[in-house]
């Protein structure tokens, strides 16, 4: 009797997201997204840097970076990937598939903290 199962466990895409979202902000390289924060941004306005998809079991992944110059970007990018991945499924028991990684800038760590972001904001493409 142990071992049955009574009723099912959902887990939100929300959810997935923000695991997502906190896993990427842990990594060091990434410039801060939004003025005022101290790392990638977390929260409601996570959701404009990370796209979930999930089905059934099945997680796919796509997040939008800025690198901070001087870090090698593959090696960010690889940061991000399997942090996010490592993360959702222990946190969730779900696969995930795929984690896509779009580098869309590359800023020097002042003109991060001078800008605040604010362009990262603004490059929804």
């Amino acid at each position: 009797m142990v071992g049955e199962e009574k009723g099912s466990v959902g887990i939100s895409r929300d959810v997935v997201t923000a695991i997502a979202g906190i896993a990427v902000s842990e990594i060091d390289g990434i410039a801060n997204l939004g003025q005022g924060d101290s790392s990638f941004r977390r929260g409601e306005g996570m959701k404009r840097y990370v796209d979930t998809s999930v089905e059934g079991d099945v997680v796919t992944v796509t997040v939008r970076i800025t690198v901070l110059y001087g870090n090698p970007i593959h090696k960010v990018a690889k940061q991000v990937q399997t942090r996010i991945k490592a993360e959702i499924e222990r946190m969730t028991g779900l696969r995930v598939s795929a984690v896509n990684v779009d580098v869309q800038r590359l800023v020097q760590a002042d003109e991060a903290e001078d800008e605040g972001g604010e362009e990262c904001d603004s490059s929804e493409d």
